[in-house]
């Protein structure tokens, strides 16, 4: 299910394109304000021949002037949305970048939301989507594999003398991606000589690491 709300104020008809292609159980909610209330006959056409349902929210005449104010709406209203269809991908159309923020906190939480500028936009957005999360989702795996690793090494070459900082060179050696980026990162929780001990121990397991 995709439930889109139109910024019909900044995008206009060309937000619309590709509603055509929309399924059943789409919804399209079209925000727009007393100076952008006029659509083509073109997308008046392609509104009635589309199985998606439409909604239409007017911005109050009282609010006109009031800096953002159909943005806001919007926004608040696509929160309420998103309580009752949290499994839905949500698409705000438009071109604003007043809605970045909102949308970065909202992903946070593991929402599917994007920002597209044409409906049509949604089939490529909804595939990025996919091949992000198989990306992260290999990351993961790739990360865990190399934890692993470091840990059955840590406890033949450096656990009598570091057993307690083990966590501190895990962190190091998780986020280096070479030996200098390594060195920096020990630097943070060991003076020189442990440092150099520890890189020391280390050689085998860094012996493919970028760097001196």
């Amino acid at each position: 299910m995709k439930i889109f709300y139109v910024d019909f104020e900044n995008v206009k008809d060309s937000g619309l394109n590709g509603i055509a292609k929309l399924d059943s159980d789409d919804v399209v909610r079209i925000y727009y304000s007393e100076d952008a209330n006029k659509i083509s006959f073109g997308t008046h056409r392609r509104i009635i021949e589309s199985p998606a349902k439409f909604e239409y929210v007017r911005m109050r005449k009282d609010l006109k002037g009031v800096k953002n104010a159909l943005d806001v709406i919007l926004m608040y209203d696509l929160s309420d949305r998103i309580i009752e269809s949290k499994d839905a991908d949500f698409f705000i159309v438009s071109l604003d970048g007043d809605f970045d923020n909102y949308i970065m906190e909202k992903q946070k939480i593991k929402i599917n939301i994007r920002k597209i500028s044409e409906v049509c936009k949604a089939a490529q957005s909804v595939s990025q989507n996919n091949i992000d999360i198989k990306m992260n989702n290999e990351r993961q795996g790739t990360d865990k594999k190399k934890e692993q690793i470091f840990r059955s090494y840590f406890g033949k070459y450096l656990k009598d003398d570091y057993e307690g900082n083990k966590e501190d060179i895990l962190d190091a050696y998780m986020n280096a991606n070479t030996r200098q980026e390594l060195n920096n990162n020990l630097q943070k929780y060991f003076y020189n000589d442990a440092v150099s001990d520890i890189l020391k121990r280390l050689s085998d397991l860094i012996k493919n690491m970028p760097g001196r």
